[in-house]
């Protein structure tokens, strides 16, 4: 039987809820018994929280021999029932986004004395970053019981991955020898500013700028704080926030330029939204940059692999930091304009047609329905975020209904006459400016008063697939090579990555030689459904907007 042990993953990176271990091989040591598939070029995704309490429960697992996996077990476990995310990915998701921009998730179980192992090694690496370290902290009564209750009988659920720092080779080049890869992790965020009548009047900002760009505002004020923001000591936090220039527009734009000058401006303060990579090892995030002699190498590497004197021509004064960059972000903005991914990404975004302020009301009338149960309203709603194969497969069928936002909305629209009014308003409001705000406003919050169960529903899904949507991460990983053979250009497809000439950094500093060869994938990551109980809270996200000045 094959068998994974802890000692074949390593921390690799994390978020607010999950942390990835990346696997610790390039070799094939391990795969699964019945579809020889490799651990090698995968990562796992746990919830840190269940590594907590593995450990609270298990203790130090250093010494307990029992702690390898056997890959059946793990794989068998998991593989009884589709879980809601996988559903949720593969019924919503994937065809509106592409299917050659995202692989579906793998469920696996994994022993309390496994993921104990996990925790350990983590902590012990150093490699948590100071501002998540709180993320990992023992809660002995809560953790403890919980693990107690339910992982130690039924095992702890993680999700299996591509490792996207990594490529799979395209069929074309199996006899080329193995190349660098450089791979740039990007959060794009909402890529819209909304343009509700339900916004509530204290909010008006939000009709001023994007979402993000609202935020860094806010965070600059002091009146929101990022994990990411939270150091170890006194004097980090004491170090003043910088906002950054980034524009999500200018990303989704679909103008090369623009989406050049987005990706440079995440790239000049990356805060928790970029990050790079180099043959699977971060090499810039936020506080994070590669050694002097390390940056010059992996030029040199680069140079080499292009086949060319790249860089030659660049200003004495420029550092590599610099130089580097430039060319990760002048990559990474051609490849995101040639495909379709943020187009798509976009459509999915602009699902969101009640703002924040929309959703607390809402989900207020949809829990007066449910006999004030908050439980049941979000359950309704949970269970309708992945029944929507049917709805998919025939929407192409039924004439779509008013509002040009909610034409790509894979939930089937219900017969409800005021939901049918609302959308005209919300429509009608977006398409003219000289609309008047109030009236608008009041006439729609009547509306969401008398709107049914199921008119409820079809709002708050759409505004949680949005939600979803805004919150994802994609990778952009490419290699480079001297395009000797003048080789055809592709675009990326189910199978392979894409293919694409680039005719380097054009500026008069550096200069890359035409004809560069590009094999490169892009794939969105975190695509998790956002659980309806998230609305509970919402007021409180929303308020936070009366600080700044219509």
């Amino acid at each position: 039987m094959n068998q994974w042990s802890p000692t074949a993953w390593l921390y690799h990176a994390e978020g607010g809820k999950h942390a990835i271990f990346r696997s610790a091989t390039e070799k094939n040591l391990n795969c699964f018994a019945q579809e020889q598939e490799r651990i090698a070029g995968h990562v796992l995704r746990i919830p840190k929280h269940e590594l907590a309490s593995a450990y609270a429960v298990c203790g130090d697992a250093s010494a307990d021999d029992n702690v390898a996996v056997a890959t059946d077990y793990a794989v068998s476990n998991a593989s009884k029932q589709e879980t809601a995310s996988f559903l949720f990915q593969r019924n919503v998701v994937q065809p509106l986004l592409g299917r050659s921009y995202i692989d579906l998730p793998r469920s696996v179980v994994l022993p309390p004395l496994f993921c104990a192992r996990l925790y350990q090694q983590a902590v012990a690496s150093g490699n948590i970053p100071p501002s998540r370290i709180q993320s990992w902290r023992i809660d002995s009564s809560e953790t403890k019981t919980s693990t107690d209750n339910h992982a130690m009988n039924e095992g702890i659920k993680a999700t299996l991955l591509r490792d996207h720092t990594t490529l799979i080779k395209h069929p074309r080049f199996l006899d080329q020898p193995n190349q660098n890869v450089i791979s740039v992790e990007i959060k794009p965020k909402a890529g819209y500013i909304t343009s509700s009548p339900l916004v509530s009047p204290k909010h008006r900002c939000k009709y001023k700028g994007t979402r993000y760009s609202l935020q860094q505002q806010l965070m600059q004020l002091g009146y929101v704080q990022k994990g990411w923001q939270h150091h170890g000591s006194e004097t980090q936090n004491s170090k003043p926030f910088t906002p950054s220039n980034y524009s999500p527009l200018d990303l989704f734009s679909g103008n090369a330029s623009q989406i050049q000058t987005a990706i440079k401006d995440l790239s000049n303060n990356m805060q928790n939204n970029f990050r790079a990579f180099y043959n699977g090892r971060q090499i810039f995030g936020e506080d994070i940059s590669p050694l002097e002699g390390e940056r010059k190498n992996i030029l040199n590497t680069f140079v080499q692999q292009c086949g060319s004197s790249a860089f030659s021509h660049h200003d004495e004064n420029r550092n590599a930091d610099s130089i580097l960059l430039d060319f990760i972000c002048s990559v990474v903005s051609r490849i995101l304009h040639r495909e379709e991914l943020l187009r798509n990404l976009l459509s999915m975004q602009l699902l969101d047609v009640i703002d924040g302020d929309g959703v607390i009301r809402v989900y207020d009338r949809l829990v007066h329905l449910c006999d004030g149960s908050n439980s049941k309203a979000e359950e309704l709603l949970d269970k309708s975020m992945v029944c929507v194969e049917e709805a998919v497969r025939e929407q192409s069928k039924k004439p779509q209904l008013l509002g040009k936002d909610l034409a790509k909305s894979p939930f089937e629209l219900p017969n409800c006459s005021v939901l049918h009014k609302l959308i005209e308003e919300v429509d009608s409001f977006q398409s003219n400016s000289t609309n008047d705000v109030d009236s608008t406003h009041e006439l729609c919050v009547r509306l969401v008063e008398q709107l049914s169960q199921q008119g409820c529903i079809y709002l708050l899904q759409n505004w949680l697939l949005s939600l979803a949507m805004c919150d994802v991460s994609f990778f952009s990983t490419f290699q480079c090579f001297a395009d000797d053979q003048r080789t055809n250009e592709e675009y990326q497809s189910i199978n392979n990555g894409g293919i694409m000439h680039f005719d380097g950094v054009k500026d008069e500093k550096s200069s890359f030689r035409p004809r560069t060869m590009i094999y490169y994938e892009v794939k969105v990551v975190d695509c998790d459904a956002k659980p309806a109980k998230k609305l509970r809270s919402r007021r409180k996200v929303e308020d936070v907007f009366q600080f700044i000045t219509p």
